[in-house]
C-alpha cells in the first residue's frame, strides 16, 4: 500500500480495523477515521463549548487523544463509535472544567441542523415559522437540568441510542433511560404551556 491507494484502502476498512492500524501508528488510518467522525466530534464539541474556534481546536486534540489511546480500545467492551465519542466527551468535559464554564443551550444559531431541508428550498413564510419553532424548542431545552438536556441533545441531534449514550457518558442504561423520560415529560409540559400562553 502506497500513497493515495493506501488512504482509499483504509477508507474501506471498518472502524475497529482502523483503530487497530492507528494503534500501530498508521497516520493514514487516523485520516480515514477523522474523515468519518470529525463532523460528529465537532458537533458535540460545538454543542458543549459554544465557541467555534475552541470546538475546532478541541476536535483536533480529541483525534490526537484517539491516536495516543488507540491501543487501549477493546472491541469486546463496545462499538468503536461509542468509544470515539466517549474519548471526545471526556476531553470536552476536561476543557470545560479547566475553563470553569457552564453547559447551557442558549444560541439558536448554533443548531442549524434542526432545519430538515435547506432554506433555499422552502418559502420564506415557512422559514419564519420553522425559525420560531426552533427558538421555542431551544428555549424549552434550556429549562432542563444539564444531565437531561445532554441526553436529549445526544439522542435527537446526535442520533445516539440510549445504550450508546450510557457507554459514552459512563452511566448505567437505566439512568440514561430515566433522564430521557423525565426530560421528555418536562419538555412536553413546557411546550404545552407555551402554546396556551
Amino acid at each position: 500500500m502506497v500513497g493515495y491507494n493506501k488512504v482509499v484502502e483504509y477508507q474501506e476498512l471498518e472502524d475497529h480495523q482502523l483503530i487497530h492500524w492507528i494503534a500501530l501508528a498508521e497516520k493514514e488510518a487516523l485520516e480515514a477515521l477523522y474523515g468519518r467522525y470529525s463532523s460528529s466530534v465537532f458537533s458535540l464539541a460545538m454543542y458543549m463549548l459554544k465557541q467555534e474556534a475552541l470546538a475546532e481546536e478541541v476536535t483536533q486534540d480529541i483525534f490526537l487523544n484517539i491516536w495516543l489511546k488507540a491501543s487501549s480500545y477493546k472491541s469486546d467492551r463496545g462499538a468503536p463509535r461509542a468509544w470515539i465519542m466517549s474519548v471526545a466527551h471526556h476531553k470536552i468535559v476536561d476543557v470545560i472544567r479547566s475553563r470553569r464554564r457552564t453547559l447551557t443551550v442558549t444560541d439558536p444559531s448554533l443548531y442549524e441542523t434542526l432545519d430538515l431541508i435547506p432554506s433555499s428550498e422552502i418559502p420564506v413564510d415557512e422559514q419564519v415559522v420553522r425559525n420560531l419553532e426552533r427558538e421555542r424548542i431551544l428555549k424549552a431545552l434550556s429549562t432542563l437540568p444539564e444531565p437531561q438536556r445532554q441526553v436529549i441533545m445526544l439522542a435527537y441531534f446526535g442520533g445516539y441510542s440510549q445504550s450508546e449514550m450510557a457507554e459514552m457518558l459512563q452511566q448505567p442504561l437505566g439512568t440514561v433511560k430515566t433522564r430521557v423520560r423525565l426530560a421528555m415529560q418536562k419538555l412536553r409540559g413546557v411546550l404545552e404551556r407555551d402554546v396556551h400562553d
